[in-house]
């Protein structure tokens, strides 16, 4: 039985997600970040009194807060893992590799996450520059606003949230903190504030700070790396037929997640006019979202944080190899 505790949290494409991942009653089912628990509450609704849940997550709140919520199911194993370990979470679970019906990532925060001031993670409350999901991991937000020299900062505003004033944004950053440390991330948000003529304040339609903050979340815990890791794993842990869903919040995740989704769906990539495949790239998932589900009008309305959610599901297909790969060099010469 789930006992719902106290949480803000409202998951987004619920719906489609767990529609996306083809759950039957005994499933074996992977939340690979389990945020606020929505997903995996949802999962535990479909895969029956057999099904069994592995849950992921570095966040020691997000865990007790589910532990709590679901009451010692049986069917549940919470592992305090980031999703890029994904494998030595399987082992610790006791589940073999490749015996995976689905899996899915919310590679967003919950709003637990981001109303608690003491994470840092939204300029919109007062507190500390951690941003920090892991808290037990040495660098935050802080030591990077403070140590960075100024081409680092503004390559690293640049190359995760796109900020097209990074160099003008990261000089104000080293200036201020010339003067005393940058310590909160409302000390933080008005030195950007103020870094920007008023003209591209108003132009933006957001506030000043936001993709300087969104850049600095991703670099503390190490977003696109984790994702990178995490992708491959997720594949090579599905059965032939299982489902992998990704929802991403950011164009980057988003461009990450489809190149993978696509390089692994492709079949032979050999020049036309070769008789016989010699490169043996055969097709090993199949992507059912020729193009992201995003969040319905009635969604937006209930849901404004899900404005920027992309949903992408693939299957995976058998293996089959190129009948003539082993032969085609003995055949033709190329």
């Amino acid at each position: 039985m789930i006992i719902m505790t106290a949480t803000k949290h409202i998951s987004v494409l619920p719906e489609e997600t767990i529609d996306g991942l083809n759950l039957t009653e005994d499933a074996v089912v992977v939340d690979a970040t389990l945020g606020g628990g929505g997903h995996s509450r949802m999962i535990l609704e479909r895969i029956g009194a057999t099904g069994k849940l592995i849950a992921l997550d570095v966040d020691p709140e997000a865990i007790r807060r589910f532990q709590e919520q679901t009451n010692g199911d049986a069917r549940v194993q919470v592992v305090r893992k980031n999703f890029a370990q994904l494998e030595e979470a399987l082992a610790e679970a006791g589940v073999e590799i490749g015996e995976v019906d689905a899996i899915v990532a919310d590679l967003g925060f919950s709003s637990d996450q981001i109303e608690s001031a003491d994470r840092g993670l939204s300029f919109l409350l007062d507190g500390p520059l951690d941003m920090r999901l892991d808290p037990t991991e040495e660098r935050t937000a802080g030591e990077l606003v403070n140590t960075l020299d100024e081409q680092a900062l503004a390559a690293l505003l640049r190359e995760y949230s796109d900020e097209s004033r990074s160099h003008q944004i990261a000089r104000a950053i080293v200036r201020a903190r010339e003067l005393k440390p940058i310590m909160t991330t409302r000390e933080l948000a008005e030195v950007i504030e103020q870094s920007l003529p008023m003209r591209a304040r108003k132009k933006s339609g957001i506030h000043p700070a936001t993709k300087s903050f969104q850049a600095l979340r991703i670099a503390v815990n190490k977003e696109f790396e984790c994702l990178e890791k995490f992708l491959p794993q997720a594949f090579g842990s599905l059965r032939v037929s299982g489902h992998l869903a990704i929802i991403s919040f950011h164009s980057g995740e988003d461009r990450i997640v489809k190149r993978f989704f696509r390089d692994i769906a492709g079949g032979c990539i050999c020049p036309k006019d070769f008789p016989i495949c010699r490169c043996g790239k055969v097709p090993l998932i199949r992507i059912l979202t020729k193009k992201p589900i995003i969040a319905s009008h009635e969604e937006l309305q209930r849901n404004p944080r899900s404005r920027s959610a992309k949903l992408r599901v693939a299957e995976k297909i058998e293996y089959k190899k190129q009948k003539d790969y082993e032969h085609a060099s003995d055949s033709h010469s190329f």
